[in-house]
């Protein structure tokens, strides 16, 4: 069986390890290249952006492996819906699989998508307009999700929705959640980067309106006014890269100290702040997965987040949910991390078990059987 796999989204456009899609397309990609067996061919295709460092980094372990690496920077439109299913029709590919919910218009094979959200569908008004009328947005993912064989939801929340948009994939779905890897994370040299002598409260994600980091922030300062004795003590830390509408956000806490943007972190500081927070805040208004929560979990730090979307699916009865419009029960929710650890340490115990049951070698495990029952 010849399986190819478009890699696009295995770096961001910069070439660096990016977050969301490209960190789910890099680790569910790396762990399918380990679990391949010998009878299989799998195909990766790997954009012209990425390191060779990272690309050796990848196959390591990997087995009956082809790279495909493309020799010029994309083009728009013609490198991904051209040119690339030709590479993939000429080496008689069986499963074409892109881990980001987009095939190219001229691949007719079988094929698999991952759908992380339909959000853009259900709260346009979360985006910028430029991407609710773009022609991904209305036509090459509606058309992606029609013609897929197969379609890979990360959460049974994330399936509902689509089979809301889209009624006809009532029959191809499945949910194959995302994965964590545990104890992945290591010591790093900061430098300077995170010069905080207090605790800290960690905000983990892109900057942008979908995110209600400005609810956070007035929570944030009821729970420092409630308790002015924590002034000088405890600090809101907000990592990730700034998204839409995200100077709107930025000015929103100009007028405090006690609140510090960090912008883009690598994966080794990522864990580095999450290992070392009283707890990570995440009161999305919706998620199609939620992985910082997960990824909170596994390193035993208490997780405050929303009761919407995936986030309880992905949470359990092992974090602490509140209304993400009601800024005084989150107020109440970081005093509790903050002021008496030792009351949530069943939280970081049971928090660890049940990331435990999430793990990429189990989604590239599903995600091969799935592949394999396209061609039976």
């Amino acid at each position: 069986m010849r399986i190819f796999i478009d890699g696009t989204t295995l770096c961001s456009a910069d070439g660096s390890t990016g977050a969301g899609i490209e960190h789910y397309s890099w680790s569910l990609v790396h762990e399918i290249l380990r679990q391949n067996e010998l009878e299989d061919q799998i195909i990766l295709f790997v954009p012209f952006q990425i390191s060779k460092y990272r690309q050796a980094e990848l196959l390591r372990g990997a087995k009956n492996v082809r790279i495909i690496r493309a020799f010029l920077p994309h083009i728009p439109f013609v490198s991904k819906h051209i040119f690339l299913p030709l590479r993939a029709m000429l080496l008689r590919a069986d499963v074409f699989f892109s881990p980001f919910g987009q095939l190219p218009f001229l691949w007719r094979g079988k094929s698999v998508i991952t759908i992380h959200d339909v959000l853009i569908y259900d709260h346009p008004e979360w985006f910028p307009e430029e991407m609710v009328d773009s022609l991904s947005t209305r036509f090459i993912v509606p058309s992606s999700i029609s013609k897929a064989s197969s379609i890979i939801c990360v959460s049974k929340w994330t399936e509902q929705r689509l089979h809301a948009h889209f009624p006809e994939t009532r029959n191809k779905t499945k949910v194959i959640p995302e994965g964590v890897e545990l104890g992945s994370h290591k010591e790093i040299e900061h430098e300077g980067r995170f010069p905080f002598d207090c605790d800290y409260v960690l905000m983990l994600g892109t900057v942008e309106p979908r995110k209600n980091l400005q609810n956070a922030f007035a929570a944030f300062e009821r729970f420092l006014a409630t308790h002015p004795e924590q002034q000088s003590k405890v600090r809101l830390i907000v990592a990730g890269k700034f998204g839409w509408r995200s100077q709107d956000i930025i000015q929103s806490a100009q007028s405090t100290d006690t609140i510090h943007f960090l912008g883009p972190v690598t994966e080794e500081e990522k864990w580095y702040l999450l290992s070392r927070a009283s707890c990570l805040l995440f009161p999305s208004y919706e998620e199609g997965f939620g992985l910082p929560i997960l990824e909170a979990m596994s390193v035993g730090t208490p997780v405050i987040t929303s009761r919407r979307g995936a986030l309880e699916e992905v949470g359990g009865d092992v974090v602490i949910y509140n209304d993400p419009e009601d800024i005084e029960e989150m107020s109440l929710s970081i005093a509790q991390c903050v002021l008496v650890p030792e009351g949530i340490q069943t939280l970081r115990e049971q928090g660890y078990r049940r990331a435990v049951q999430f793990s990429w070698s189990k989604a590239a495990s599903a995600t091969l059987d799935l592949f394999h029952s396209l061609t039976l």
